[in-house]
């Protein structure tokens, strides 16, 4: 609305809500990387038993223009808060591995009952709430008839996911670990059986219900230009700089409430019952307890954790374009884009096993003829060394780390063509790099396994990003068929449109690891080192061709690390081409019915997907977003394509793109 005769406001409010639940399903099995896993949650999300997400949304913002003079002022602000609530159950059915520890053959493990992990929690609720508030204020200044220029500043402060109690007095899934408390022997007064260094709300020191301090001072500046190099309209130059903020997703914290002692998800590894009686050595199955002061922690349990001042991921952004028309209908663009992200969250890991060489030693009174060996990771568990009863009710412990940095560099250059003769095009071209250290900030959470794999060193997963893709173009073209004059000519012909895209890629990352716990420290995605010079075999694309080269890879020695980088490997480059076909009849004066074809890989091509040990089965294979993995030690899946140097079909070409995929549709206007 018109404030005065000078101030416009914009103001809007809204809400979202959605719910999703599943019915029960199967158990499900997946051969993974030599050896398998079966129980709930090995194939994908659906194998759960009735779950639900309840994610929930609601926002206000107002936005005030005002002109004075050679400037247009705009500012307001906003408030958004979300809220999420869900019930997760992939961990109750438990998940049994075998990876071929004992015998070489995860089958042969399996006939003679040689468990090599036993992954399992309770039923886990998790809620999680979060206000965010913003306001900005922003300058459009005419500086000269051919130049103009924007200056701004925005308000953008960080206040952490709360997470609310699950009733009164036992707080939800929120805690902190400290190792001096854990040094010095120091026990929540909240939850009884908790191991030392842990602390929760209520307890002295814990800040809030989130964990991580509020930050208010969070002001992020923005500047660009426009410049009309010639005053003809025809030739510009822009730049611009910006400075922002990167908050968490609502379900990031999913795994924490799997954590001690709310879901009391952990790992048993190469229990001594074996798979007849996997909880024997540990005084039987805990499970199901109820979650009160007195709650048990399960042995060797999985925590995630942070540190109170932990800071939220900021981009810097930059770009500079040069802008040119050509002719009446074309226009050319070229464009430098950067960005460069501080306080990436990782995950590092507090609690990994040290390797202790391999001559016998006694380890919490307990003798081993090889010091250092699977069956005894947890026993040289870190925290195990230096408390042995504490140590005992603690696996892995993941402290998220803000310490990564990722830069991404590129250049796009665009040709368009507009609206002529019935016909527009539109094509554009990006050379690319992203790398940096490794994370999953833009997925779902992390569980407490996915840590940096060598423990101290976050640098060692530095490399290229999930989604880095060198080399991309795409092609689109719409073409309206002419108003033909005979009338038969114009009632099969007039009025359609034929559109189509064409997509063109470099390949995906391919991370090279063991697939098993080579250097002896419990952690995942080791990498081995490479022999050869040349790591790729058959590059032809086609059906069940090995892409990576098997004989230029070698687990390296036992107790180190492989001098093969983080995703170092490039998968298939990837192609789709898609059309589409529509018409629109005027049925009377104010009705309308539109009829619409699509087909998405029109030619039905074979198109390679990475070569990988598995699959998430919701996500397309070398997809940026795709999700792959190998058995982890303790379980779980992995982010990224990853391909297991000891799976039987490592590095082959075992998944394709869609087929073609055509649909139809209608649709009635009045």
């Amino acid at each position: 609305w018109q404030i005065g005769n000078s101030f416009f406001s914009l103001c809007d409010a809204g809400a979202t809500f959605f719910y999703c639940g599943n019915a029960p399903t199967w158990i499900s099995q997946s051969v993974i990387a030599g050896g398998f896993i079966f129980g709930s949650n090995t194939g994908g999300a659906d194998r759960e038993h009735n779950p639900y997400w309840n994610p929930l949304s609601a926002q206000v913002n107002d936005d005030v223009t005002t002109v004075k003079g050679a400037h247009q002022l705009s500012f307001g602000g906003g408030a958004l808060y979300g809220r999420m609530i869900e019930k997760a159950r992939f961990a109750d059915g438990g998940q049994l591995t075998f990876t071929g520890a004992v015998t070489g053959m995860g089958m042969a493990d399996f006939l003679t009952g040689r468990l090599s992990t036993l992954f399992q929690g309770q039923p886990n609720k998790h809620q999680a709430n979060q206000l965010n508030l913003n306001a900005y204020v922003t300058d459009t200044w005419k500086l000269t008839p051919r130049l103009t220029a924007n200056l701004g500043v925005r308000w953008d402060p960080y206040l952490p996911q709360r997470i609310p109690d699950i009733v009164s007095g036992i707080p939800g899934a929120v805690y902190n670990f400290n190792h001096d408390r854990f040094v010095r022997g120091i026990y929540s007064t909240v939850f009884k059986n908790a191991p030392a260094g842990f602390y929760y709300p209520g307890d002295p020191g814990f800040p809030g219900r989130s964990g991580i301090n509020d930050q208010y001072w969070h002001f992020t500046p923005r500047v660009g230009f426009a410049w009309d190099v010639k005053g003809d309209g025809k030739t510009s130059l822009r730049a611009s700089y910006s400075y922002g903020y990167v908050f968490l997703t609502g379900i990031w914290r999913e795994d924490t409430s799997g954590s001690n002692p709310w879901g009391g998800r952990t790992t048993v590894t190469q229990p001594g019952g074996g798979l007849d009686a996997p909880w024997r050595d540990n005084g039987g199955s805990p499970f199901p307890y109820v979650v009160d002061k007195n709650a048990p922690f399960t042995p060797r349990g999985l925590f995630l954790t942070q540190k109170p001042d932990m800071k939220t991921p900021n981009v810097y952004s930059w770009n500079l374009s040069i802008q040119r028309q050509i002719g009446s209908n074309w226009l050319a663009s070229a464009s430098y884009i950067g960005t460069r992200t501080l306080h990436v969250w990782g995950q590092y890991p507090v609690n990994p096993a040290v390797f202790l060489g391999f001559d016998p030693c006694v380890l919490d009174g307990v003798p081993y003829v090889t010091c250092s060996a699977p069956a005894n990771t947890d026993a040289r568990r870190l925290l195990s060394l230096e408390r042995p009863r504490d140590g005992a009710k603690i696996g892995h412990l993941a402290e998220f780390d803000d310490g990564g940095v990722q830069k991404y560099n590129g250049m796009l250059l665009s040709l368009q063509r507009r609206m002529a003769k019935g016909v527009t095009f539109s094509g554009n071209y990006t050379w690319s790099h992203c790398q940096g250290n490794y994370s999953d900030i833009n997925q779902n959470g992390p569980p407490a396994n996915e840590t940096y794999t060598k423990p101290g060193d976050r640098n060692f997963d530095n490399g290229n990003c999930f989604s880095d893709r060198r080399q991309i173009f795409n092609a689109t073209a719409v073409a309206q068929t002419p108003k033909f004059s005979n009338h038969t000519m114009q009632m099969l012909a007039s009025g359609w449109t034929v559109s189509g895209i064409y997509r063109v890629s470099s390949g995906a990352p391919v991370n090279v690891v063991i697939g098993t716990d080579v250097a002896l420290t419990g952690t995942n995605l080791q990498r081995p080192n490479q022999i050869s010079p040349n790591p790729y075999k058959d590059r032809s694309g086609r059906p069940s061709t090995q892409w990576v080269n098997p004989a230029g890879f070698a687990p390296p020695a036992p107790g180190t690390f492989g001098n093969v980088g983080w995703n170092s490997l490039v998968g298939p480059g990837q192609w789709s081409f898609d059309m589409g076909l529509s018409r629109t009849f005027n049925v009377r004066e104010a009705q309308r019915i539109e009829i619409r074809a699509e087909a998405f890989n029109v030619t039905n091509s074979f198109i390679p997907g990475c070569p990988q040990a598995f699959v998430n089965p919701f996500l397309s294979p070398c997809s940026p977003s795709g999700l792959s993995g190998v058995p982890s030690v303790g379980g779980g899946i992995t982010i990224g394509n990853s391909t297991a140097l000891n799976s039987n079909t490592f590095g082959q070409i075992r998944s394709a793109m869609d087929p073609r995929i055509m649909q139809f549709a209608l649709k009635y206007a009045f």
